[in-house]
């Protein structure tokens, strides 16, 4: 992500709102919000409701951008102590799905956002040791698609590795 973009939220295209619509999502009470159960209640990243998956929380924060952080387990490491890159790619298109989703304007269909096109770059290993977080900002829109661009990053706040996504939301 871009200094640039980081800071202003836009590029070429549509001006986000700075009001997340969180339409979507539902707040645990703890500052953290689930994708709710009538769209993710399974899914494996984020699905409250998956005793094998991620379950992701999510938090919104002030800058417009939305953050993840979960404790990986051992199982989905790909090798000894490295976060499988499969794992890492679902991690950001997790993380990116809830960016787009409250970037739709307040007021506009529920309708789930859902990714049209997901690019990874693996820049260093992804340490299973310890949590792993992930940041995302939507970037623009574009009639119903949402393009976001999202990081894993390090205690530092080191890119270790990226990704950006096209989301169309689908028809109410």
């Amino acid at each position: 992500m871009s200094d640039t973009q980081a800071t202003t939220g836009t590029t070429a295209g549509t001006e986000l709102s700075p009001v997340p619509n969180t339409g979507r999502l539902v707040e645990v009470g703890d500052g953290t919000y689930v994708v709710g159960a009538d769209f993710g209640g399974t899914c494996f990243g984020c699905g409250p409701a998956n005793r094998d998956g991620l379950r992701l929380r999510f938090w919104l924060l002030d800058d417009g951008r939305v953050s993840t952080t979960v404790f990986v387990p051992a199982h989905l490491c790909g090798m000894a102590g490295v976060v499988h890159g499969g794992v890492q790619s679902t991690i950001l298109d997790e993380v990116s799905g809830v960016a787009a989703q409250t970037a739709l304007p307040t007021g506009s269909s529920t309708a789930p956002c859902v990714t049209a096109e997901l690019s990874v770059r693996f820049r260093r290993p992804v340490s299973q040791v310890g949590p792993v977080t992930a940041v995302a900002r939507a970037v623009r829109r574009e009639d119903r698609s949402v393009h976001v661009e999202a990081a894993i990053i390090d205690a530092d706040g080191a890119e270790l590795t990226t990704a950006t996504s096209r989301w169309v939301q689908l028809p109410a």
